[in-house]
C-alpha cells in the first residue's frame, strides 16, 4: 500500500518547507513505510511490507509489523529517521510493534462493526484520509487527523463521512513508547447530506514552521475547508468554493489532493473532474489563480491519482491504464500534458499492477502502486524531467 500521507516529501536537493520546525534537508520524519497484508502466514506475527530508506540502497522487504493495512496509512520517525509510532487507521503501534495503551478502536463506528466485521487485521479503508502531525504546542505530541466513515442502512447513500476526528499520542509517556491520550474526538461536522469527499485530505507547514494547515472538501456547494492547527488546538478559519464544476457523483475516493513540494500550489484531481490547481499562501491559507485541466471521464467508476514532481514544475496523473506528465509552465495545462506510458499486462502479475495510487518517496522517486493484491510497484525514477526523460519503469 503507498502512503498518501506523508507529511514530509522530504527530497535532499528541496529547500525544507514542509516541517513543524526548520530543520536541515536531511530530515527523515518520513523515511519508514509500512503496508500489505500477512506475507506469510506459517510466521508468528504479521510479515507486512517495509519500505525502510535509510537502507542504501533502499530494497524492500518483509518483516514483522504490528499491523495489517488495508488503505488507512501513516508512520512518522524523528528527524534522524528513528520509528516513533504508527497507524493502520483503526490501531496505533509503537515502534517495537505492540498496540500503543488505549491505541485500539481508532475511527471505532457501525461502519466499522458491520461492514469491516470489527477486526482491525483488516485496517481500515480510505486512500488519503489520515494524517499525523507534530503538536505545535508540545515537541512530544502528536495528532493524527482522520477521517470515520458513517453507515446508515437504507439511505442514499448508506456511506457518509459526517464529521473529520483526531486522535492524540504522547511520545512522553510509557517509557517514550507513547500512549493514545485521547481518541475519535469530532472537531468539524459536515454541512451536507453527502458529508465530506473520501480521500482528499492534505496538509501542509504554516509560513511559520510551527502551525499546520489542513484541507478538506465537502460535497455542499464543493467547499474546501480550511482549518488551522497551532498551539490552541484545531479551527476552522474558511471555507471557499473550489473547482468550476459541481462535484461528480463518483468523486469521492476517485482521486486525490496534494500541496507541492515547494508549498506554493495545491492541487485537486480525478479522472471526472479533472485538474485543477490554485496558488496557496501559507500564511493566511487562501487560494488563488485557478487553472484546470479538464479530462474525459464522465461518469467513470475508476480510480486516479496525481503526484508532484520534487521541483513542483510538473504533475503525473494516473489514470488506471494511462500515466500522463502536465508541465505547469505551460499557461495552457493542455499544452503541457504528455502520454508517459499505458499499462501493459504481464504474466507475472496475476490481479494487474494498473495506474492506481502514487506518492512522493523522500528518495525523490514517484511510487505507483497498483490495485488490490499486486505485488509490484510502478517507479518514476526521475519525475523532474520533461517527457520520457522521467524514467518511467512499469513494474520496477
Amino acid at each position: 500500500m503507498i502512503r498518501y500521507i506523508n507529511i514530509l516529501k522530504l527530497c535532499t536537493a528541496l529547500v525544507i518547507i514542509l516541517s513543524s520546525t526548520y530543520v536541515s534537508g536531511q530530515s527523515k520524519q518520513d523515511y519508514i513505510w509500512f503496508f500489505g497484508k500477512d506475507q506469510n502466514i506459517n510466521e508468528e506475527g504479521i510479515q507486512g511490507i517495509r519500505f525502510d530508506f535509510n537502507d542504501k540502497p533502499f530494497q524492500p522487504v518483509v518483516a514483522t509489523n504490528g499491523l495489517s493495512y488495508d488503505q488507512n496509512n501513516a508512520s512518522i520517525c524523528t528527524p534522524e529517521g528513528e520509528l516513533l509510532f504508527y497507524t493502520n487507521g483503526c490501531a496505533v503501534a509503537n515502534r517495537e510493534h505492540q498496540i500503543m495503551p488505549n491505541g485500539d478502536s481508532i475511527n471505532a463506528g457501525l461502519f466499522f462493526d458491520v461492514l469491516w466485521l470489527g477486526d482491525c487485521k483488516n485496517g481500515y479503508p480510505g486512500g488519503q484520509d489520515i494524517i499525523i502531525l507534530q503538536d505545535p504546542s508540545h515537541n512530544d505530541g502528536y495528532y493524527i487527523i482522520h477521517i470515520t466513515m458513517g453507515y446508515f442502512s437504507g439511505n442514499d447513500p448508506s456511506l457518509v463521512i459526517e464529521n473529520l476526528k483526531y486522535s492524540y499520542v504522547d511520545m512522553s509517556l510509557n517509557n517514550g513508547l507513547g500512549d493514545v491520550t485521547l481518541k475519535n474526538i469530532p472537531f468539524s461536522e459536515s454541512k451536507s447530506e453527502k458529508g465530506y469527499l473520501w480521500s482528499y485530505l492534505s496538509v501542509i507547514a504554516h509560513s511559520n514552521q510551527k502551525d499546520w494547515w489542513i484541507v478538506q472538501p465537502d460535497f455542499d456547494d464543493n467547499l474546501f475547508y480550511t482549518f488551522l492547527l497551532n498551539e490552541d488546538g484545531i479551527s476552522v478559519k474558511d471555507s471557499v468554493r473550489l473547482v468550476g464544476t459541481d462535484f461528480n457523483r463518483n468523486s469521492s475516493a476517485s482521486g486525490d489532493s496534494k500541496f507541492s513540494p515547494d508549498g506554493k500550489l495545491y492541487a485537486y484531481y480525478n479522472i471526472n473532474d479533472g485538474l485543477w490547481i490554485y496558488d496557496f499562501d501559507r500564511t493566511d491559507g487562501t487560494f488563488s489563480n485557478e487553472r484546470s485541466l479538464i479530462t474525459s471521464g464522465g461518469n467513470s467508476l475508476s480510480f486516479s491519482s496525481m503526484e508532484f514532481s520534487p521541483n513542483s514544475r510538473f504533475i503525473y496523473l494516473s489514470n488506471t491504464d494511462s500515466l500522463f506528465q502536465v508541465d505547469l509552465w505551460e499557461p495552457d495545462l493542455e499544452d503541457g500534458k504528455i502520454l508517459i506510458d499505458t499499462y501493459r499486462d504481464n504474466e507475472l502479475d496475476l490481479f494487474g499492477t494498473r495506474f492506481f495510487k502514487s506518492t512522493l518517496g523522500p528518495d525523490c522517486r514517484i511510487y505507483i502502486r497498483g490495485g488490490s493484491g499486486s505485488k509490484f510497484m510502478h517507479v518514476i525514477h526521475k519525475p523532474d524531467e520533461k517527457g520520457l526523460a522521467c524514467d518511467f519503469e512499469m513494474r520496477g
